[in-house]
């Protein structure tokens, strides 16, 4: 047979009851327009500047200059950004997920979220106890810490593989080919659908994190504000720690301010379904932002990262003027590069060929 077009239809569930059912509702609509112009229209003009953005955070972040711990920790977490910016992109139209569901959960939210929670409490080491820092922050702990998030979020994610799966044809009667996401007996159990998609993960990716972050941001600041009144001199390590300790702090107050609407979302008996509907069109596209906005963070508070940033623009636009100016030189002369070089001569040589000769 063949399939002139395939129909791609997502079930969308809330509290039991198809939202579809609802299409003709005035005010089910209005919440779908919502939808249509945070999701549809600013979540993709976000990701595309966040990940250009992020793209030249990690060229920054990857030089020589910028090693610590702490730009080990932000290097993951500008992965992670780009990757929730990449997923988001495609979750959009759901394309991809349906043939291969497994890719639409393992997103890095996990890994984003307590690489965040990491890197604040390596900083409140680092700033509010200076002295066992230097045991503690080491580049070999982090790395350790790094890949243990990392498997702690596949395993936390395997659950999400079995509880949904791709089916066809759909339950419409079509003429064409259909593919139809439909949830698994495990899908619907109790344990899934109460215990892990909503306690489990309203603790575990917002309420203990984001109650961390809040008291270790608290507390940095405090520091940082005795560490500016009793400064004397110009310390320049001092200074430099200051500043990149400011820089996550920014880093965090942002991130706490757009991840927190996304912690209302988890309890739906909060909201009607319309209400529930908008309020996930502006939580998920803060969800995203956060993951863009980092770049504008680094550069704006962060100094080491903005002479770094301007060394390395420079160094690009000097190169390409020293391009044009040897393009138009071979230009000049008639195509030929003038650019012979001459070697010392070598008298011992030059003896030894005269008594060849003689």
């Amino acid at each position: 047979m063949v399939i002139h077009e395939i129909n791609f239809a997502v079930s969308l569930e809330y509290s039991g009851e198809e939202l579809q059912d609802y299409a003709n509702d005035t005010a089910t609509n209005e919440a779908f327009q919502l939808q249509y112009i945070f999701m549809g229209i600013m979540l993709p003009i976000i990701s595309l500047f966040g990940v250009i953005g992020n793209i030249l955070t990690m060229v920054v972040l990857w030089r020589k200059e910028m090693q610590s711990t702490t730009i080990l920790f932000l290097r993951a977490l500008v992965v992670t950004d780009t990757g929730i910016l990449i997923f988001a992109s495609i979750a959009i139209s759901h394309t991809l997920s349906l043939f291969h569901p497994e890719l639409h959960y393992f997103k890095d939210v996990f890994c984003n979220v307590w690489i965040t929670v990491f890197v604040s409490v390596e900083r409140y080491i680092a700033i509010c106890h200076p002295f066992i820092a230097t045991r503690i922050c080491t580049k070999r702990k982090t790395w350790i810490s790094l890949i243990a998030i990392s498997i702690i979020s596949v395993v936390y994610n395997i659950p999400r593989l079995f509880a949904t799966q791709p089916q066809t044809p759909c339950r419409k009667k079509t003429d064409v080919e259909c593919f139809e996401l439909v949830t698994t007996y495990f899908g619907k159990s109790y344990f899934y659908i109460t215990v892990y998609m909503v306690w489990m993960f309203a603790f575990i990716i917002y309420i203990i994190p984001l109650i961390l972050l809040s008291v270790l941001n608290t507390l940095l600041i405090i520091e940082l504000m005795r560490m500016r009144k009793r400064r004397t001199g110009t310390n320049i390590q001092d200074d430099s720690e200051a500043n990149l300790s400011l820089v996550l702090v920014l880093i965090v107050v942002v991130f706490i301010l757009c991840q927190t609407p996304g912690l209302f979302a988890q309890f739906d008996f909060l909201f009607d379904k319309v209400v529930m509907l908008k309020w996930l069109a502006v939580s998920n596209t803060l969800f995203v932002m956060n993951s863009a906005v980092n770049f504008l963070i680094y550069t704006a508070a962060g100094r080491k990262f903005r002479k770094t940033l301007c060394k390395m623009l420079k160094r690009m636009s000097r190169k390409g003027i020293q391009s044009d100016t040897l393009r138009s030189q071979r230009m000049n002369n008639g195509g030929y590069e003038l650019n012979q070089t001459y070697k010392p001569v070598n008298k011992d040589k030059i003896i030894e060929k005269e008594k060849e000769y003689l």
